[in-house]
């Protein structure tokens, strides 16, 4: 089918983009950066340049599209307010533009994040897709504001799925990639006093599970986590980084009031410079947040979604990756 893809130059989006081409779905991607979708064109995708605030090319994107599959969208910006724009305003209007489309696609896959739905309790069960929400950074609260803005602007004739992944790793990114790079410089970073869990998926496997949802008629109308079935203490985590990388790394805890204050000060550097932090006190509610654990079992056994990497597997790949790109 005709696909109209956001996000497609970014980590997720070319994971996504590389399956969604592979199954025989004709591509339409959303850029902003013709320079950075080079790989689209040379793969044969039909290339619309603009912006999610940009009218007349998300206009241009859905005309004929079967399906949306929307990835684009901020994990970190310069005020909260920067933030809503893209993360609900920007799916507000691309969900508008599809109910004024003559004929409004099928389907609507919108790339939201376990952050909309909140943490997991410390020794609770895992979240589930209908648990009440409760994030607890600006970011979730975008992503889940986000979700009610596509619930409205859809019209009955565009089924809406959402996908709430938990953390995501693997070839392209550059947020998990940082704890890489710690490893390869011989130091295991242990965040926090407290010990928290998480759930993690590999880029390649969020993508399958995306096209699952675009392509079966049981996901409309649902959300799903899509994530490893085990979830990992964040130290065992880092630790298994430091065995992909290959190196004997020294641990370094980083108490909870210092990764408070390298937040504080991240923010303060990035607003000097004039560029997005890396890191803010809103990405440390989430780090400090007391778990992140999802229940995947909805997509399991309603779009029969299985892993193809391991943990530790994955891992070793990415590292492999991140190493012949001269990123380690």
């Amino acid at each position: 089918m005709r696909v109209f893809l956001t996000g497609a130059t970014g980590f997720v989006g070319r994971h996504v983009a590389s399956c969604l081409a592979a199954a025989g779905h004709e591509l339409c991607c959303l850029v902003r950066a013709p320079e950075r979708a080079v790989h689209l064109a040379e793969a044969g995708h039909r290339l619309v340049v603009g912006g999610l605030l940009d009218d007349a090319a998300v206009r241009d994107g859905v005309t004929d599209a079967a399906a949306v599959v929307h990835v684009a969208g901020l994990i970190a910006a310069r005020s909260r307010d920067e933030l809503r724009r893209v993360n609900v305003t920007g799916v507000g209007r691309l969900a508008a533009a599809c109910r004024a489309a003559p004929r409004p696609p099928r389907r609507f896959v919108l790339i939201s994040s376990l952050a909309a739905g909140g943490p997991s309790a410390a020794a609770g069960p895992a979240v589930r897709e209908d648990d009440e929400p409760r994030p607890v950074s600006f970011y979730g609260e975008s992503k889940l504001d986000g979700e009610r803005a596509a619930r409205r602007a859809l019209c009955a004739a565009t089924q809406l799925t959402i996908i709430r992944p938990p953390a995501v790793y693997g070839p392209f990114d550059r947020g998990i990639h940082e704890f890489f790079r710690v490893a390869s410089r011989g130091v295991r970073l242990r965040l926090g006093c407290t010990p928290r869990a998480v759930s993690i998926v590999h880029g390649a496997d969020l993508a399958e599970g995306v096209r699952l949802a675009l392509e079966s008629p049981a996901a409309a109308g649902r959300t799903y986590h899509v994530a490893n079935e085990a979830s990992h203490a964040m130290d065992d985590l880092l630790a298994a980084i430091a065995v992909a990388v290959g190196r004997r790394a020294f641990p370094v805890r980083v108490p909870d009031v210092v990764v408070r204050a390298a937040g504080v000060l991240s923010e303060e550097i990035a607003r000097v410079r004039g560029v997005v932090p890396t890191f803010s006190r809103d990405k440390v509610r989430e780090f400090l947040a007391p778990g992140w654990v999802c229940d995947a079992t909805r997509a399991r056994e309603e779009l029969g979604w299985r892993p193809r990497f391991g943990l530790h597997e994955g891992l070793r790949a990415t590292a492999d990756w991140y190493r012949e790109h001269g990123w380690i």
